[in-house]
């Protein structure tokens, strides 16, 4: 393969190629150089031209026409002038063992697939990929954390029960998970909420949690301008739980006395557990009687 028609196919910003080392069937390799003619000093940022010396860096590139392609970056180690310091360029699209266009192919894929999957797609190792992957999981939870954020979500919940319990954050506005904090107690979510900093707790305005005293403690301690708001999940199971009790009583009620042949109490918790009816039958007519609104988040509170 001619090494104008390489440079085309691997089209790579500032990298020039110098030959075709390897073009079988199988795989191709390709020996390229960086034509940035006086790389920066990375402690200074001073430019130098002068050559020390030059090594074979072996980094894996996308597939070309199907083959896995292997770039072989002859990197240059230059000579700052003023201090002698040695330092080796640097090229981000080439750093590390894989190019930062396969880098990021093999995340989609990962997100597509299992890291195994992915790997034996890419002719990659498990560790490589895993690797990638974690490492690119914390660049989206930081620029997530940093994002402001209007209605946050709290969730205790178990990963493994009795054993390993995590505390869910979730940004109502976008759906995105923020973080899986370990232990569901005041220490954890008072702990998250001061490393995202002061500007950020402000900008928080409305809280949605369940009933744990825990999290109300840390809410109050520093979310306490924003409005708390309970969940409708766990409102609707203690009115529920409610029902269930007052309607035991009734039941039990000693012979002689003269319960209703079909009391309201039997049919609210039906009309409570039923499926949401928009037009304000069955549980919603219920519990507009009872003095309950819902907000536009997906949760409700109990107003007097």
């Amino acid at each position: 393969m001619a090494r104008d028609v390489v440079s085309v196919r691997l089209w790579l910003p500032q990298v020039r190629v110098l030959g075709v080392l390897v073009d079988l069937a199988e795989r191709l390799a390709v020996r390229v150089v960086s034509t940035v003619l006086r790389p920066k000093c990375p402690r200074c940022a001073t430019p130098s031209g002068r050559v020390h010396g030059r090594r074979d860096n072996k980094v894996r590139d996308l597939e070309v026409s199907g083959r896995p392609v292997t770039l072989v970056w002859q990197r240059r180690r230059l000579v700052w002038g003023p201090c002698g310091r040695r330092f080796c360029e640097d090229r981000p699209a080439l750093g590390g063992r894989l190019t930062a266009r396969l880098a990021r192919r093999v995340v989609q894929d990962a997100r597509a697939m299992t890291v195994n999957a992915a790997a034996r797609r890419r002719r990659l190792g498990w560790d490589l990929v895993n690797a990638l992957v974690v490492a690119y999981a914390g660049l989206v939870a930081d620029r997530r954390r940093r994002r402001r954020c209007r209605l946050l979500l709290v969730e205790g919940t178990s990963i493994r029960r009795r054993h390993r319990y995590v505390t869910v954050l979730v940004n109502g506005d976008t759906g995105e998970v923020l973080a899986m904090v370990p232990h569901r107690n005041a220490q954890a979510l008072s702990g998250f909420l001061a490393s995202q900093g002061h500007r950020w707790c402000k900008g928080v305005k409305v809280v949605v949690s369940d009933g744990s005293k825990p999290y109300k403690a840390a809410i109050e301690r520093r979310l306490g301008h924003a409005r708390h708001v309970l969940d409708r999940f766990h409102v609707i199971r203690w009115f529920a739980a409610g029902l269930t009790a007052v309607r035991r009583d009734v039941q039990r009620r000693p012979e002689g006395s003269k319960p209703a042949s079909d009391p309201e109490v039997f049919r609210a918790r039906f009309l409570l557990m039923r499926r949401p009816d928009p037009n304000l039958t069955g549980w919603g007519a219920c519990w507009a009687g009872v003095g309950f609104v819902t907000c536009g988040f997906g949760c409700g509170e109990v107003v007097p």
